[in-house]
């Protein structure tokens, strides 16, 4: 146990004070003699000192606000630690390409933040981390169980920003947040562009190493551009010629890790997407649970009222 307020505490010793000065009405009597000699009200006046004791001393002890001690207790569930890296381009504010525009189909951005909110809903045990990226990385939210700050992190990153796509800046960011925490589990990297982008050798470079350090698994949902080239054609290119997007899924084919990429056309695509990557990333992972400590107040608020009404009916009580 401890409290927060101790130096209440050094108050304690008043709770002898009902020892020491007389709680009993005082009469005048002219000859004591012709009472009998009453054990039973001394008894009732010794025990209406103890609790009048208590009273003050629980008092006291609100005053300091006494806590149990916190624990932390580590559970084994499935999940994983997971930093979703978002596109924030322009691009991202129009309609998938396979949804009929007069329909009034729901845009890019807004379907990707429903469908990961639906898909982190689901999964309680996961730790989130949030990265946007248009011309450079937006730091979203760190990775963390606590679901409020992750999707106001997916709100932020779901907006729009100017027409660019830096994905090296935001996988490289995402990367980043897997050093800041210990690894208890599976972990992944979701990456969900309209666009390619080109990434600089250094990145590359910088990517790679980090990939090869760690066991993280990267999942590349493209959210496809009309006239985009699919990955999935089979077409052959020139070297040196290649499509952007087959250029950046080779790297990420080079890279030490577990990958696969998937194209999404309209919203039903996309959640199709997340849940295959919600079926692949359920894994045992150690979960540190905090126990917070308990607020002995109330209870003591519930022993002081009876004691007072205790002294209340002995007050009354009179023989």
């Amino acid at each position: 146990m401890s409290f927060i307020a101790p130096y209440w505490l050094f108050l304690l010793p008043l709770a002898a004070l009902p020892f020491l000065i007389s709680v009993s009405d005082k009469f005048i009597i002219s000859n004591i003699n012709i009472f009998h000699h009453d054990n039973f009200s001394k008894k009732i006046n010794v025990l209406t000192k103890i609790i009048m004791s208590l009273v003050i001393v629980i008092l006291i002890l609100i005053l300091a606000n006494p806590w149990a001690n916190s624990a932390s207790i580590t559970q084994i569930g499935k999940g994983a630690q997971l930093v979703f890296v978002i596109d924030r381009s322009v691009s991202m504010a129009k309609p998938f390409i396979g949804d009929d525009v007069k329909n009034k189909s729901e845009i890019k951005s807004l379907a990707t933040r429903r469908i990961l909110k639906s898909f982190i809903e689901k999964r309680p045990l996961d730790m989130i981390g949030v990265v946007g990226f248009s011309n450079s990385a937006l730091y979203g939210s760190k990775i963390t169980k606590n679901r409020s700050y992750t999707y106001a992190a997916i709100d932020a990153a779901t907006r729009s920003s100017v027409n660019q796509t830096n994905i090296g800046s935001g996988i490289s960011s995402g990367l980043f947040m897997f050093s800041e925490i210990e690894t208890t589990g599976s972990q992944a990297l979701v990456l969900l562009s309209d666009g390619a982008g080109k990434i600089s050798k250094r990145v590359k470079n910088k990517i790679a190493t980090i990939f090869s350090e760690k066991k993280i698994n990267l999942y590349w949902i493209i959210i496809k551009e009309p006239n985009d080239v699919s990955l999935f054609s089979g077409n052959t290119y020139l070297e040196g010629r290649e499509p952007t997007v087959i250029k950046l899924d080779s790297f990420f084919r080079s890279l030490n890790t577990e990958y696969k990429a998937y194209e999404a056309e309209n919203p039903d695509a996309l959640s199709g997407a997340i849940k295959d990557i919600d079926f692949k990333e359920k894994r045992p992972i150690k979960i540190e649970k905090n126990i917070p400590g308990k607020n002995y107040n109330p209870l003591l608020l519930k022993i002081l009222l009876a004691l007072l009404l205790l002294l209340i009916i002995i007050k009354n009580f009179r023989i």
